[in-house]
């Protein structure tokens, strides 16, 4: 009898942590969302700081800071079969003008 009350006790445990969502850091997030954005000119990325993750997936909004200091919002869906799907708002403010190159290659360094 002791041996079924065990059983069933752990099984109810296990049904509760199976229930409970699982919660990501947003640091973590960022830097994997970061290295497959990079070759867009995206040079730093900023997440939601906790990311509750269930059975049905996320979703979370990061803010991405662009190679020409413009900052973008982009939201992000994680679904349940592993994709993740991004829709990107227009950048904050319009790029910086770049300085135009001289003729001289050590006068074009910033």
């Amino acid at each position: 009898m002791a041996a079924w009350l065990f059983i069933a006790a752990m099984a109810a445990v296990a049904i509760a942590l199976a229930r409970m969502p699982t919660v990501a850091d947003g640091r973590v997030i960022a830097a994997d969302r970061l290295e497959e954005v990079r070759k867009d000119g995206v040079v730093d990325m900023d997440c939601d700081a906790q990311i509750p993750i269930n059975r049905a997936g996320a979703a979370f909004r990061c803010i991405a800071t662009l190679t020409d200091g413009a900052t973008q919002l982009v939201e992000y869906t994680l679904r349940a079969d592993g994709q993740v799907v991004w829709k990107p708002s227009p950048p904050s403010h319009a790029p910086r003008p770049r300085k135009p190159a001289s003729g001289d290659p050590w006068g074009n360094r910033p």
